[in-house]
């Protein structure tokens, strides 16, 4: 049997067998009849997200959804990535069933990405597949599909390997392959935005942390800050948009708690208990499976010495080091009132936790367990079999004591238009009273309410007025001002200006009129759109064209024969 051959038997197994492991944890999903995912804010504010995109490359205001107020979710919260989870919808007209494809496809994925990230880094196939299990079944990413509903969280979750294999090259390996930072790091940005925050501010703190270890520090820090601007105009487009738009308008941001962590013990009970949702303050856990697997992980390190490589070393240490600061015992009341407060919640950084005590416990089990076949086989089954019970478990107890039960498609999609999210709103919209005048689609004449007669389309807001004043007069209509309106009276472009209450204001002739109120992007986005793509051929063109004879090869990746053992494919 030639390479090739090998290569594709190989390649088959390992995507058959991610499949099955991606298979079995939307099983939830699947014997629930989708309850768990109708927890109710994030869930309805992600579809509404989803159903704007219909006219988003149009439009960044879709007046079918968010209560019909002309909200810019869609500017601040990047959509690409779940762009394809519309194009099912699109296609099938069945949400639940669209979401449920999505998350099966989102999760095959991450498991492929999370497998072949730590192949890369370990070239060990026995590593790399319960690192892959193990990703795909760690708590904090059930939670955020299952339990909050958490789409840009969890779709960016699936693009953290990436970032770990780019940290590897950068610090550990051939610096001059930083092209898997930036690329991991672009599909965050495309996913969510906190997590580009919270990602960047690590990637800072663990490369300083570790810069008194490394060689060839300048060479590497070159690297990284290399990864950093091409990142930057990768996400061009995006970050222009957000930064323009808040140059225009002042804008009421999200939420944002104190911050504070939880006291170890209970920090603990939690997670050991599998506690999806412990309580309104912590809405997820680290899970049993990442704890476990961080214990063992420090146990093999200190008992075998062979296993402490120095990026076994950096994720070990990095993990425990940030699921210390996750607890009570960081002072995370000196963050309240800063931009560290935008993360909203201390759990957030179980995401992080996950990656690195997952990815530390699997690359120092393939070094302990190397020639033993059979007992990698029987270690494998039983932890998928283990993820799969202790997941299914935990969700079937969730769903018994607090899932809440929404209606199924027919009436989902209709229902969830006329709920309200005011994040990036006009900041007048704090005011109850103002929000009202809003969501009621209350229009004002000279201050003087009036029920003209008015209609939209996802692109558009037309409203009829009768003018009888004899002269002109202002009207106040009922959608959120933006910097980048566009308004029509009797087809011809007028000036809009901001109302006390946020809601549009413009002025209008006597007699009969009709204003058409729109939204469109900056002109010059088109310029940061052309940057983005011209970095992304500058990126990947050298690698394209380079001699792939001059290749340096430091590893072999597949035996020339011995097919008929397993040891050619568990090793």
């Amino acid at each position: 049997m030639s390479i090739n051959r090998t290569k594709l038997l190989k390649t088959s197994i390992i995507i058959v067998i991610l499949g099955l492991i991606s298979f079995l944890n939307i099983l939830p999903l699947l014997n629930f009849n989708f309850a768990t995912s109708y927890m109710g804010d994030d869930f309805f504010f992600h579809v509404q997200r989803v159903l704007a995109l219909g006219n988003i490359f149009k439009s960044p205001v879709n007046f079918d959804v968010f209560a019909h107020t002309a909200t810019m979710a869609n500017i601040f919260y990047s959509w690409e990535t779940v762009y394809p989870l519309y194009l099912i919808y699109h296609t099938t007209g069945d949400f639940i069933f669209s979401y449920k494809l999505f998350y099966f496809l989102i999760t095959f994925l991450t498991a492929i990405l999370a497998y072949w990230c730590l192949f890369k880094i370990s070239n060990n196939t026995f590593s790399s597949f319960c690192f892959a299990a193990l990703y795909v079944f760690s708590f904090y990413r059930s939670t955020n599909f299952f339990v909050r509903s958490a789409l840009g969280e969890a779709v960016s979750m699936t693009f953290l390997p990436l970032v770990l294999l780019g940290l590897y090259y950068i610090l550990f390996d051939d610096y001059n392959k930083w092209r898997s930072l930036s690329v991991g790091m672009t599909l965050i940005t495309y996913s969510h935005t906190l997590s580009l925050f919270m990602t960047s501010i690590l990637i800072v703190v663990g490369f300083m942390v570790s810069l008194g270890f490394l060689d060839q520090r300048k060479a590497r820090i070159k690297s990284l800050f290399t990864a950093g601007f091409w990142t930057v105009i990768l996400c061009s487009p995006y970050l222009f948009l957000v930064i323009n738009t808040s140059l225009n308008n002042k804008l009421y941001l999200n939420w944002q708690p104190a911050l504070h962590g939880l006291p170890l013990t209970d920090w603990l009970m939690n997670s050991l208990g599998n506690r999806m949702y412990p309580n309104l303050n912590v809405r997820s856990s680290l899970g049993a499976s990442v704890v476990i697997a961080g214990v063992l992980a420090l146990m093999l390190f200190i008992i075998v010495k062979r296993s402490r490589t120095a990026f076994s070393t950096f994720c070990l240490w990095g993990g425990l080091g940030i699921m210390l600061i996750s607890t009570s015992l960081f002072p995370w009341f000196l963050t309240n009132n800063t931009i560290f407060g935008r993360i909203q919640f201390v759990w957030r950084l179980n995401a992080y936790i996950s990656l690195l005590l997952l990815a530390s416990f699997s690359l120092i089990l393939g070094i302990v367990i190397r020639k033993n076949v059979l007992l990698k086989s029987v270690f494998l089954l039983a932890l998928i079999a283990g993820l799969t019970i202790g997941n299914t478990t935990a969700l079937a107890t969730f769903t018994a004591a607090k899932a809440e039960k929404t209606p199924r498609e027919g009436t989902l999609v209709k229902n969830v238009k006329n709920i309200f999210y005011g994040d990036y709103t006009p900041e007048q919209v704090q005011s109850k009273k103002n929000l009202q005048q809003i969501l009621q689609k209350q229009f004002f004449l000279n201050a003087q309410q009036i029920n003209p007669v008015y209609h939209f389309t996802d692109n558009d807001f037309t409203v009829q007025v009768d003018n009888s004043t004899q002269s002109h007069a202002r009207l106040t209509i009922p959608v959120f001002w933006y910097a980048s309106q566009v308004v029509t009276v009797n087809q011809k472009p007028v000036h809009s200006k901001i109302s006390k209450t946020g809601a549009t204001l413009v002025t209008i002739p006597k007699g009969s009129s009709v204003i058409s109120v729109s939204y469109q992007y900056p002109k010059s986005v088109v310029v940061f759109i052309v940057i983005a793509c011209f970095g992304l051929a500058a990126i990947f063109m050298p690698l394209i064209f380079r001699n792939t004879g001059s290749a340096k090869v430091t590893k072999t990746d597949y035996p020339s024969h011995d097919v008929q053992s397993v040891s050619w494919f568990l090793r």
